[in-house]
């Protein structure tokens, strides 16, 4: 009887840390766009900002004049011990990793990553573009995920999964140009999302993957070139509202400690 109520006792505290961790993260939003419009970027940001706002932390958007206050923005939110979110548009800032694959460890983006937050991407191939220009490439994923493979393909067909229904209903079928490819992740990254995927399984966008090792978790929605009708503010406010506030709120890592505290 004694370890029915310890038993109980764990799953009431673990479920008391995790209700409180819910809601304790930041959204920042570099609305810097690449592949679609900036007039669909800012409008669609606006949207999704008012869409989320008063359900988590703060949200705050920073647009291509605003990228210093951004890197402040991710050196203040890097280890405060909540999985925050970084959300681009198609661009990656050059105040958080030098481009041209400059610093290949240690920019302040690996390091947020590798401490157990979150990259979001909605636009042009994740990690590849610096102020207009594929500074980056493919060197920029492969650099920021550790990994060497290059996941883009174009005009692939995707349909959206259980899950995907599920966590994001205004997601529906469609074709993709950057989806990642679930079948070469290594190094530790595995899927935690699939919203949309291909008939073989081995493409995703949207997909949300994560490194076993430190937490840190990249999400790609509509990586699409053009397509400024993609409803990115509703699909990726309701990932983070239905999926992400309640789910994967927080780092594998910390999740971790705390559940081995209790066991102890």
């Amino acid at each position: 009887m004694r370890s029915r109520h310890v038993f109980a006792l764990v799953v009431v505290v673990y479920m008391f840390i995790s209700a409180g961790l819910a809601m304790a993260f930041d959204v920042a939003i570099s609305s810097q766009a690449g592949w679609w419009s900036q007039e669909a970027a800012d409008g669609e940001m606006e949207v999704l900002k008012a869409a989320i706002e008063g359900s988590v932390g703060s949200v705050e958007i920073f647009d291509s004049g605003n990228q210093a206050a951004l890197a402040t923005w991710v050196e203040n939110n890097t280890a405060d011990g909540e999985n925050d979110i970084l959300l681009l548009c198609g661009q990656f800032p050059n105040t958080i990793y030098q481009p041209g694959n400059v610093q290949a460890d240690d920019s302040l983006a690996e390091i947020f990553l590798d401490s157990g937050n979150t990259i979001l991407n909605t636009g042009d191939y994740l990690f590849y573009v610096v102020d207009g220009a594929g500074t980056n490439a493919a060197d920029g994923l492969k650099t920021m995920m550790d990994i060497d493979t290059e996941m883009w393909d174009d005009d692939t067909a995707v349909v959206v999964t259980d899950d995907g229904a599920n966590y994001t209903p205004t997601l529906v079928d469609f074709q993709t140009d950057r989806p990642f490819h679930l079948d070469e992740l290594e190094g530790g990254w595995e899927p935690e999302l699939i919203m949309a995927q291909n008939d073989a399984g081995t493409r995703a966008d949207p997909v949300v993957v994560v490194n076993t090792g430190t937490g840190g978790m990249l999400g790609i929605f509509y990586q699409t070139s053009g397509q400024d009708d993609d409803p990115r503010a509703a699909v990726i406010s309701e990932f983070i509202l239905s999926y992400f506030g309640t789910t994967a709120v927080a780092p594998a890592s910390k999740l971790a400690t705390s559940w081995g505290a209790i066991k102890r």
